[in-house]
């Protein structure tokens, strides 16, 4: 299983992102994983990622705003070891 660092890098290169979505995308990767050890969650778990996804991208609004974050939440969904629906890649951009 990749680690989510991986996954989030090849969303960034392999869609080539302008570099302040590159940016934000790899601070809202660091975010997520210090919640992940400070909130004991897995995301690997489609519940603990959402809930990541949720309480780091706050801090992150621009994402929720970029004109990317569909190509990116599309993207990231690809690579994740579970399913998302559609309502949840939308909710990705709406956090």
């Amino acid at each position: 299983m990749k680690p989510l660092s991986l996954i989030c890098r090849q969303c960034c290169y392999e869609n080539q992102l302008p570099e302040a979505e590159k940016v934000l995308l790899f601070k809202l990767l660091r975010e997520m994983s210090i919640n992940a050890v400070q909130r004991h969650k897995a995301w690997q778990i489609k519940e603990d990622f959402l809930t990541l996804w949720f309480i780091s991208a706050g801090r992150y609004p621009e994402i929720s705003r970029s004109p990317h974050c569909a190509t990116i939440s599309v993207w990231i969904a690809a690579l994740l070891p579970f399913e998302l629906s559609e309502e949840d890649k939308l909710i990705l951009c709406s956090s």
